[in-house]
């Protein structure tokens, strides 16, 4: 017999493959058995990803489970990174109306087309839902363009997708990850995704989608900051670049300056992550409540 237990909510090993009004089923990326965690993170099922989804379906009724509706923000992390950073643009999308799901991804242990892969099987297995939205930070802005160009993905037939605000994306790739690729023990530590996110990988993931409302919010974290610092005094320009998060196509890009370890402690980037997810712009004043479907 199995009981219930604590968590920690999955980060390095265990991927997100459904959610439902914060309950949601991850997937072990080795040996693809999953779990089913409610909103406190206990583990409430393990087994197939269909045995976990029917078990769901028991605690519906159990628990009186209200049906969600309407439009849904998908916020992916970066590399190294769990959903929890998310926690304080979380808790501001959900004062504007929108549903949000914070999602895992084992972001050092598996190549970008891996973690396409589990993003396409979350989209394609996401209920209830008729908008998209995404918020994306640092590496998590590449596996969301690699997304989007999945053309033929089916939900891509019944979802619409909204607007998309990038934080510190490398969209040219990272310089600093493509130094710190010349060596075994950072490749140890930071996974496939080291490679992938190098300039020299991602100026082959195509740009998103024409038509696709994009804001960038460049800024540097604390490190970025000592990356830079270390790059000027050394006088090594090739391990850190301020135009490393362009993207042509972005309705709108802004610099931000930040000092905090994760950029979503910084109260002025939750601030115009929501104005551009309300009204496709980060200078304009925040737009009412969005109503529910």
């Amino acid at each position: 017999m199995k009981f219930d237990f604590f968590t920690m909510g999955g980060c390095q090993f265990w991927e997100d493959v459904f959610f439902y009004q914060k309950w949601r089923i991850q997937r072990n990326f080795e040996t693809k058995v999953c779990r089913l965690l409610d909103p406190w993170d206990i583990r409430r099922h393990q087994g197939s990803f269909e045995s976990c989804r029917k078990a769901f379906f028991k605690y519906i009724e159990v628990y009186e489970i209200s049906r969600q509706k309407g439009h849904m923000v998908i916020m992916l992390h970066g590399l190294f990174d769990s959903k929890n950073i998310f926690k304080p643009l979380w808790r501001e999308v959900l004062k504007h109306g929108y549903m949000a799901a914070a999602l895992n991804y084992p972001s050092t242990q598996k190549h970008l087309e891996s973690h396409v892969r589990q993003l396409d099987f979350f989209l394609n297995n996401l209920e209830d839902v008729q908008e998209v939205s995404f918020v994306s930070k640092g590496v998590g802005g590449l596996i969301l363009r690699s997304l989007l160009n999945m053309q033929d993905s089916a939900w891509r037939k019944r979802i619409k997708i909204g607007r998309i605000v990038q934080i510190a994306p490398p969209n040219r790739g990272s310089r600093f990850f493509g130094w710190l690729g010349q060596y075994k023990t950072m490749h140890m530590i930071f996974g496939p995704m080291l490679n992938d996110a190098s300039p020299s990988k991602a100026e082959y993931i195509p740009e998103f989608p024409a038509g696709t409302e994009i804001g960038i919010i460049a800024c540097d974290s604390f490190w970025q900051k000592i990356i830079k610092f270390i790059a000027e005094k050394t006088q090594n320009r090739s391990i850190y670049s301020e135009n490393d998060s362009i993207l042509p196509q972005a309705k709108e890009t802004v610099r931000i300056s930040n000092w905090h370890l994760n950029p979503l402690k910084n109260k002025e980037i939750v601030q115009k992550t929501v104005n551009f997810l309300n009204i496709g712009s980060f200078s304009a004043p925040q737009a009412q409540k969005i109503k529910k479907l």
